[in-house]
């Protein structure tokens, strides 16, 4: 036996013990992922598909945002729902939604379908998107045309620059594209034309430049059309006059400077 004098065999270490490194648990198994790295890896792969390989490369402050949002709220729904709710949030960042007049319960822990402004039909999934006369800047993020049930673009009376995006032809369930009064710059995209499906085009009141398309003809639907006030050049394209439903419009209003240098306004009836 040892008494008081004798010392031990060991001296007590100073410094706890180093645990093995463990990945910390997040179990998702809508999305097949067992801890927080897979389901960090998963989710960007997902988004990948709509915004770009480079997306996340951390030079897109706004892409990162809406990223965390859906990480820091550790989302765990199928691929359409996980995009449906990523866009959702891009929207609000693309647009410095922090400075918006209203903002309510925009990027809230509720569905999204329930933020103000957001419209979705009986299977959650958004047909609308409306925040006119609200204090929206920034641009538009293209990846609004990943939303494949939208009909409704209404975003009116703001400060929104850039430009119309320009494969804002994937919209093809696009009825209304309303966002006059705004700062928008560059020309009308040539895809917008391939939208059949558009019964009313609203953008008067920004700084787009160029011609009007040939293929206008083409939005058959068409009912309304406000080109005003902008810096739009050239002539009438002949295909215009295939638009019969035009008539159901009390007038088409358009404000071309043509290349003769001289301002004309066109009140065309049917």
């Amino acid at each position: 036996a040892c008494g008081f004098d004798c010392a031990p065999t060991d001296s007590p270490s100073k410094s706890p013990s180093v645990q093995p490194s463990k990945v910390p648990t997040f179990i998702c198994d809508v999305l097949a992922t067992k801890n927080l790295a897979e389901y960090e890896e998963k989710v960007k792969n997902i988004y990948r598909t709509v915004s770009g390989d480079n997306a996340f490369d951390g030079n897109d402050l706004d892409r990162m945002d809406a990223l965390n949002f859906i990480l820091d709220e550790g989302a765990c729904l199928d691929p359409p729902k996980m995009i449906q709710r990523y866009i959702s949030a891009l929207f609000y960042y693309s647009t410095e939604g922090e400075t918006w007049k209203e903002s309510g319960d925009w990027v809230s822990s509720k569905h999204e379908c329930d933020w103000n402004g957001i419209e979705c039909n009986d299977n959650l999934i958004i047909t609308q998107l409306y925040r006119d006369d609200n204090t929206l800047k920034g641009t538009i993020p293209f990846e609004i045309c990943d939303l494949p049930f939208l009909s409704r673009i209404d975003l009116d009376s703001n400060q929104i620059g850039g430009t119309i995006p320009d494969d804002i032809g994937r919209c093809q369930n696009l009825v209304s594209y309303d966002v006059d009064s705004n700062n928008l710059t560059g020309s009308i995209p040539e895809s917008m034309f391939d939208v059949q499906n558009l019964r009313s085009i609203d953008l008067d009141t920004n700084q787009l430049t160029g011609t009007l398309s040939r293929k206008f003809g083409n939005l058959v639907e068409l009912r309304v059309l406000q080109l005003f006030k902008n810096q739009l050049q050239g002539t009438i394209p002949p295909g215009m006059s295939l638009l019969k439903n035009l008539g159901k419009c009390t007038a088409l209003v358009l404000y071309l400077r043509f290349f003769e240098s001289f301002l004309a306004s066109f009140f065309l009836f049917f």
